[in-house]
């Protein structure tokens, strides 16, 4: 059997040891003296040296005496960003305008189908109205009825045809009026 070392004599723990911290750590029940102590209290008053001051900020030097004066190829070339400038606004009030007038189509068409739509929802609850009362009839047996339903069918065809015929496929759009046209 092979030999061990003997045993090292243990001397104090290092202080920055994790044992060391740990036993210096406070616990939580150790110190309540700390809950009554007030935080010192705050000073509004800054020191001059970190006060705002007047000339706080990024600003640029302002030319004076003859760098005043642009030369005359400096002001054709402002005059002709001033003119670039100009051409782009009026560029983009037209895309602006045109935008406008595509979103007020749109909304117009809505409205349309908005229409259709109900229309053709009180259309279908009429016709379920009337499937309603033909089977509330069909129920009931009387030989003067079997004499009428013949004439009923023939009416009830007759109906179909005025109904379809008096609603159009397609609607036209409503014109824009003045007012709209004021509102840009």
């Amino acid at each position: 059997m092979a030999k061990t070392a003997p045993p090292k004599k243990r001397g104090a723990a290092s202080v920055h040891s994790r044992a060391a911290k740990r036993a210096s750590s406070p616990g939580i029940d150790l110190d309540k003296s700390l809950k009554d102590v007030k935080p010192p209290e705050t000073k509004t008053q800054r020191p001059s040296v970190l006060a705002i001051h007047q000339g706080a900020g990024i600003s640029k030097k302002s030319k004076n005496g003859r760098k005043a004066v642009l030369s005359a190829k400096a002001k054709r070339r402002q005059e002709k960003g001033m003119d670039r400038a100009e051409a782009v606004m009026d560029k983009k009030e037209k895309k602006v305008e045109k935008s406008k007038g595509k979103a007020r189509t749109v909304q117009e068409r809505a409205k349309a189908w908005d229409e259709l739509n109900k229309r053709m929802l009180a259309k279908k609850a009429r016709e379920e109205a009337l499937a309603l009362e033909k089977l509330e009839k069909e129920n009931w047996v009387d030989e003067d009825e079997e004499k009428m339903e013949d004439v009923e069918v023939e009416d009830d065809f007759a109906t179909k045809s005025a109904v379809s015929a008096a609603v159009p496929e397609s609607i036209p759009l409503p014109l824009p009026t003045e007012e709209e046209d004021e509102i840009l």
